[in-house]
């Protein structure tokens, strides 16, 4: 990634899968740590002033971090896979739309992100639903 695909607010990612071209909003955290990064050349992660870092050295990278933090086993594990799956769940859990979802993770379907919604919210809307049913005198 090119340190011309941030703005200081928004990071321009293509995404995978589909090779489409979105601009997602960085959170403040992520924000604060790329302030902290030197910038003399062209790649946010760069070998030299011209070349990126290569792929599997970012693999590398997150691999040592995963273990240094004790997140490649157990209940804690972080799979980069399953980031994408994550940040819907995390966006559908703290109530965001379907389209404020796709927005920020650049599925092309509705349903891909209706799928996540669903894992999401299953927990909730069983509260919920037991909750209302426990109002209407039906929770024996």
């Amino acid at each position: 990634m090119k340190w011309d695909d941030f703005d200081g607010e928004y990071m321009a990612v293509v995404q995978d899968k589909t090779g489409a071209k979105i601009w997602v909003y960085c959170p403040a955290r992520l924000q604060t740590y790329l302030a902290t990064l030197p910038q003399g050349g062209e790649h946010i992660f760069a070998r030299n002033l011209r070349q990126p870092i290569g792929k599997r050295q970012i693999q590398k990278a997150v691999e040592d971090v995963r273990e240094k933090i004790g997140a490649k086993e157990g209940k804690g594990r972080l799979v980069p896979h399953g980031w994408r799956y994550t940040a819907a769940k995390h966006l559908a859990e703290a109530g965001c739309s379907d389209a404020d979802i796709q927005a920020v993770t650049g599925h092309k379907t509705l349903s891909m992100v209706q799928k996540y919604r669903a894992q999401a919210n299953q927990k909730s809307a069983s509260k919920r639903a037991q909750k209302r049913r426990e109002q209407n005198g039906n929770g024996t």
